[in-house]
């Protein structure tokens, strides 16, 4: 209480002096009752819609999960999905809690971030795995025109067109990859700047717009990595027909922006007096319970979306599993499994399995014998 007896009593006078804005967030039976109290029937809603939201995208998740169990036989497959689609009701549940306790709203964001930063690596390698490997993905793409000059580079139209190489791959993975670092970096520094009242001013352009700024910059360098790595996996024949690439990458390029880039408009809406310091939200802070909230009903809406594109048969169950030299040998056909298209499996020699994923058959094809084979494109299940 003695750091906040020696606070300028100024601090806590709106900018425009307009109404009363308290250094602090209320404490959280302090916010929900002024929720209730202030908007009566409104506020029992306003607080209600997250808790729900928070349910439903729980309940879809464990269904998820039920079905990418049951139906797929990659164990990387299934990390890669799981962790990706377990991004929505992560985010909603930790922006739930920030919505009951505001003075959190700093903390639950870090958290959710964290766990952002790591699911867009996920994207990267799951992109991968739908190629075979990265050595598979180099050599079907290397022959391609790659074109560079996609989001936010679109107006660019000097910059020149590539063919893929393990550099160019490397390289897009370091795009996407940066932001797994700097994300949490900025949030921690955050925390910091919180803990010692810096994080917001009065009367200058606060830290967090500066931390926004640059975090936004890293979220838009790791989209421009995300359009690169998809368009170059749409170079590969079948690709999008069977994986819906280009959804997948807009499903997490938005959830980027809506973690990532849309704190900074917020901050800078904050900045022209835009969310006024009117109760219940008459706390400097305020722009980050607006943009928590927002980020609640955002999110939700990109979970169902996002679950069109990745709990797909087709992506689940079109699997092939590689020998250590990146040859494929067999597939298994439990619950309906077929060989993939971009992969392309020898359908015609592979031994079929049984429910046990133990082979009826004692044949194995050699990679000598595969090569002079012929390769057959399986039709959609």
């Amino acid at each position: 209480m003695s750091v906040l007896n020696n606070i300028d009593p100024a601090l806590f006078v709106a900018p425009n002096n307009s109404s009363f804005c308290r250094l602090l967030a209320p404490l959280s039976e302090d916010f929900s009752k002024d929720v209730n109290t202030e908007w009566g029937a409104g506020g029992v809603v306003f607080l209600t819609i997250p808790p729900v939201l928070s349910l439903l995208m729980t309940l879809l998740y464990c269904e998820e999960v039920y079905y990418v169990f049951l139906k797929s036989n990659s164990k990387e497959l299934r990390t890669s999905l799981l962790w990706i689609l377990g991004t929505y009701p992560a985010v909603i549940l930790i922006s739930t809690i920030a919505v009951f306790i505001p003075r959190a709203l700093v903390y639950m964001t870090f958290m959710y971030t964290i766990y952002v930063a790591f699911a867009v690596y996920k994207y990267y390698y799951l992109i991968i795995v739908f190629a075979g490997g990265t050595k598979p993905f180099v050599d079907k793409t290397e022959s391609n025109d790659i074109r560079l000059n996609n989001v936010p580079c679109c107006c660019l139209v000097c910059i020149p067109t590539i063919n893929n190489s393990m550099r160019v791959t490397t390289t897009t993975k370091w795009l996407i990859f940066q932001n797994v670092i700097f994300t949490p970096f900025y949030g921690a520094l955050g925390m910091i700047l919180k803990s010692d009242f810096k994080l917001y001013s009065t009367t200058e352009v606060p830290a967090a717009v500066y931390l926004s700024i640059f975090n936004s910059l890293s979220t838009v360098v790791c989209m421009y990595g995300f359009k690169t790595i998809a368009i170059i996996a749409n170079s590969i024949e079948g690709m999008e027909e069977m994986h819906a690439i280009k959804g997948k990458t807009i499903c997490m390029q938005l959830t980027m922006f809506v973690t990532g880039f849309e704190s900074l408009i917020f901050n800078v809406l904050a900045q022209f007096d835009l969310f006024p310091c009117d109760p219940p939200f008459d706390f400097y802070s305020n722009r980050k319970a607006y943009n928590n909230y927002a980020v609640v009903i955002q999110i939700f809406l990109l979970g169902v979306l996002a679950r069109h594109f990745y709990r797909r048969k087709a992506d689940i169950q079109r699997q092939a599993v590689l020998t250590d030299d990146e040859t494929t040998i067999t597939y298994s056909r439990a619950h309906g499994a077929v060989a993939s298209s971009v992969t392309k499996v020898l359908g015609d020699n592979v031994p079929s399995y049984n429910g046990t994923g133990v082979s009826n058959s004692n044949d194995v094809q050699t990679p000598d014998s595969a090569s002079n084979s012929n390769l057959v494109l399986e039709e959609d299940c």
